[in-house]
């Protein structure tokens, strides 16, 4: 039974995987070019400008998985697949969370592709910033937590973005400007309710110094994020599966 569940899941998630393959490789394409372009043109220090480019490509790499997210269920509503898919003996969760794989996939290979691609052309022009980004372990552990920490706010948006079309989905007139403002909505909610990290590091042991308390914030908000996201999507499954009629 098991198996066959991880069939069916794997099958779910290289099917909407496929529908990703552009993206990723438009995000591969751009980072290399861009990033290429500015270390051929450039000499020493003026090579700095490498980060530019890097920034653009990573923007991209975050902004298109938010867009694949509305693209992934409107392409089933629009296709009417939505409505086979939900008739097979598929839980929700899995529906979703094939879906939520696949962005993250396309986020991860986005980001990565162009971290690895700007991180080759800085360390080869400037050798000595490795040599004092690996002096100090904790330079190491926030970069890592810095990266965890986009990866659980790209987690949030997803979840959002799914809850929010579900929701649309359960009007017949104006859906998808009910979608808009759910997913708007959803974040000012969560704004209000999220806690001020700052304070919860006041109250607790992790305030020790100030680069303990910068790291220990982003980990916190990496959690809360998290949490959130789960609610999220919990909600979108149960919209899902009770909600929506066939």
């Amino acid at each position: 039974m098991e198996t066959s569940k991880f069939k069916m899941f794997k099958s779910l998630y290289l099917k909407d995987l496929r529908e990703v393959r552009t993206e990723i490789l438009v995000v591969a394409a751009v980072a290399i070019i861009l990033i290429s372009w500015a270390y051929l043109k450039t000499e020493g220090s003026a090579r700095g400008i490498i980060v530019a480019p890097m920034a653009f490509a990573l923007g991209l790499a975050g902004f298109l998985p938010i867009i694949t997210s509305f693209k992934l269920l409107g392409k089933e509503w629009s296709n009417n697949t939505i409505y086979m898919m939900m008739s097979l003996p598929v839980s929700g969760s899995m529906m979703l969370g094939s879906k939520l794989a696949v962005l993250v996939t396309e986020y991860l290979a986005g980001t990565l592709m162009v971290i690895l691609t700007g991180g080759i052309a800085l360390l080869t022009s400037f050798p000595d910033i490795w040599k004092e980004f690996m002096s100090d372990p904790y330079y190491l552990k926030l970069a890592i937590a810095v990266y965890g920490a986009s990866l659980t706010g790209i987690f949030f948006i997803f979840c959002n973005s799914f809850l929010s079309q579900v929701t649309g989905k359960l009007f017949k007139k104006g859906s998808g400007l009910i979608s808009f403002l759910v997913f708007l909505g959803v974040f000012i909610i969560a704004a209000k309710l999220m806690p001020d990290t700052n304070i919860l590091l006041n109250q607790s042991q992790l305030m020790v110094s100030c680069s303990m308390q910068e790291m220990g914030a982003i980990l916190i908000k990496a959690a809360i994020d998290l949490f959130f996201a789960a609610l999220l999507f919990a909600a979108a499954v149960v919209i899902w599966e009770h909600r929506i009629e066939l």
